[in-house]
């Protein structure tokens, strides 16, 4: 865990719960693709589930973009 980082977000509580993953590349590509799909399939519910799920979706993919432009 990395003690100096600072979440740097308007939305951010300190209160709420939050979780810490380590994933490699594949496994975040996996789920870029798999929140890609449930967007494609959207079947309606809550409109800031499907914004979220947007946030989301933007936020792997910039990982995604990270990671392959790190290769090169």
């Amino acid at each position: 865990m990395i003690d100096d980082w600072t979440y740097e977000n308007e939305d951010f509580d300190p209160d709420e719960t939050y979780i810490e993953l380590q994933l490699g590349p594949e496994d975040v590509h996996l789920l870029y693709k798999s929140v890609c799909f449930h967007l494609d399939k959207w079947t309606g519910g809550h409109p800031s589930e499907q914004e979220r799920l947007q946030y989301f979706k933007n936020f792997l993919y910039r990982i995604v973009l990270e990671y392959k432009f790190g290769m090169n």
